[in-house]
């Protein structure tokens, strides 16, 4: 089979240049704790990772040390800490480590007439979502691997399961499913060095996950997306036919995250047309192009996320803090990823708006259209995939805190840093970063604000 066939929609070719690891370090810490080598030794051995590594990275993430900290490693850990080095929050610097410079390209296919039940006959093996391969009435050959991934499963077990698995079969790995399996499955093909191509059967994945070279896990209560490594697809085949059968709650969270690349493009028009989209695979196949271009030019501007690609996470400071809270209280019906974007997205505005940034106006019309849109969710459905009433208002607020303060983008351990609104379009910058540090006293008086008086509006 060629991908090539019955691709009427012109492909996108993203090329990307990036440093490895991506940032020079602005200061050092010095490793001199005693690593726990036992507690996580079956996972790390079944991993191939030197004892040790798990406890080195819980360290890491309790000290909250942030990309831009290089590790100072000592002689008698070296294994160990550069392991976790290589993979925490997708890589910082070690001690003794050149940075070296790497480039490539990928394509964004869109085949108007792709067949899936065709999809087995590329060559090497297929990662497959078994909700995928079951509606489609896919049959796995016996080198593929059929899962079923949640949050709770995306996670370092499962990376151990799946880089097995890679092992026994040559060839390129082919992923299909949603976002959760191409993060993990990419993430496990990257450990090993083996290449991959990206098939996409959610609009999340579409818009989002599988355009950028991100891979990785959640890490227990450290949060989402922790670990990893940036490594990029050979391709990535975008068909929309795969969401004539998605469940309609997906699909609407698909849509917030395509709502938010609009935002960021500054195309009101797209925007529009993304809050009024009607939930079908038709409705939104002649915008997915252009949604997917939004990232892809980000991409090859800033591959390793040192400035202009944080925008890309506007909005998720708060999801990821939410996310957490809800899969921990609430695991049997936590919110989808990106029905906490469509919250986050919303207290963004909010934030930039409180902080000087963002027009009265123009907030007042940005939040208008998400209160009306298809995919903000109501607030009780929020309460009920969040479990608020299991808290105190305060004690919400400071999960958040908690868990905002694990974010990726943070500078040091006093403030957050916040993806902010000046205009359509338009992000707040500080200096190289488009990010504002926000004192965690003032974030915690925006919050309370917000959670009491913000009367989020949607359709449940």
């Amino acid at each position: 089979m060629s991908i090539q066939e019955g691709i009427k929609t012109p492909s996108l070719l993203i090329n990307w240049s990036m440093s490895s690891p991506a940032l020079e370090p602005k200061a050092w810490h010095q490793w001199s704790e005693n690593l726990e080598t036992l507690m996580h030794q079956d996972l790390e051995i079944s991993l191939e990772w030197p004892l040790g590594t798990i406890s080195a990275l819980e360290q890491a993430f309790e000290k909250h040390l942030s990309r831009s900290i290089g590790w100072q490693i000592p002689a008698r850990f070296e294994d160990p800490l550069r392991q976790a080095a290589l993979v925490f929050r997708r890589g910082v610097a070690a001690s003794g480590q050149k940075q070296v410079t790497v480039s490539g390209a990928y394509p964004v296919h869109f085949p108007n007439n792709f067949e899936p039940h065709r999809i087995l006959d590329l060559n090497g093996p297929a990662l497959i979502d078994e909700n995928v391969a079951t509606l489609w009435r896919l049959d796995p050959r016996p080198m593929d691997l059929v899962l079923t991934l949640d949050e709770a499963h995306k996670s370092l077990q499962t990376v151990a399961i799946i880089k097995t698995w890679i092992k026994t079969h040559p060839g390129p790995v082919t992923i299909i499913g949603g976002g959760i399996l191409a993060d993990t499955g990419a993430f496990a093909a990257a450990l090993l060095g083996r290449t991959f191509r990206l098939i996409p059967t959610t609009l999340l994945a579409m818009v989002d996950a599988c355009v950028g070279g991100k891979t990785g896990v959640n890490f227990g209560k450290f949060g989402k997306n922790q670990l990893g490594l940036f490594a990029f697809p050979t391709e990535v085949v975008i068909a929309g036919s795969w969401l004539t059968t998605l469940k309609n709650r997906e699909f609407k969270a698909g849509l917030a995250e395509a709502y938010k690349h609009a935002l960021i493009k500054g195309d009101p028009s797209l925007a529009k047309s993304v809050a009024t989209c009607l939930h079908t695979a038709k409705a939104i196949q002649p915008h997915l192009h252009a949604l997917v271009a939004v990232k892809a030019n980000i991409i090859h501007e800033d591959p390793n996320e040192t400035g202009k690609r944080a925008v890309l996470n506007f909005g998720h400071t708060l999801a990821h803090a939410l996310e957490n809270i809800s899969h921990t209280y609430n695991p049997q019906d936590p919110l989808l990823h990106g029905e906490a974007i469509g919250i986050g997205m919303l207290f963004a505005l909010y934030l930039s708006q409180k902080l000087g940034f963002l027009a009265a106006n123009t907030f007042t019309t940005i939040t208008s259209e998400l209160r009306a849109s298809s995919f903000l969710i109501a607030i009780p459905t929020a309460i009920n995939h969040l479990a608020f009433t299991q808290f105190t208002q305060a004690k919400l607020i400071e999960m958040i805190v908690e868990g905002v303060m694990q974010d990726k983008k943070n500078q040091d351990a006093g403030a957050t840093e916040w993806v902010l609104l000046k205009d359509w379009g338009e992000c707040v910058q500080t200096g190289s970063l488009f990010t504002v540090s926000v004192p965690h006293d003032v974030l915690r008086i925006h919050l309370e604000t917000f959670l009491r008086k913000s009367g989020l509006k949607g359709q449940a």
